[in-house]
């Protein structure tokens, strides 16, 4: 399920698609590069603090801290929210 992202750690931040693959104890982000190997960030759920889910002017938003990083879904395509929902929430 691919989605844009948002990752904000001290004074920076990006902003990038990622496509999501959720197993038994992790979550993927693999962002593309074109030709060149993509990146692959693996998250443990166990470590995944403060979920937040709302909407953010009308549109729906997952958010969370790994580590020292805040992570910051839209809703990018159908059910993408939705999915993360499933997973994060369980």
């Amino acid at each position: 399920m691919n989605t844009y992202v948002k990752v904000q750690q001290a004074d920076t931040q990006e902003h990038f698609q990622v496509s999501l693959h959720f197993s038994d104890d992790q979550l993927r982000l693999v962002r593309s590069r074109g030709f060149r190997r993509p990146i692959i960030q693996k998250l443990q759920l166990s470590e995944i603090k403060n979920l937040f889910i709302n909407d953010l002017l009308g549109c729906p938003v997952v958010s969370f801290f790994y580590q020292d990083r805040r992570y910051t879904f839209y809703q990018f395509g159908p059910a993408v929210i939705e999915y993360l929902k499933e997973h994060l929430v369980a």
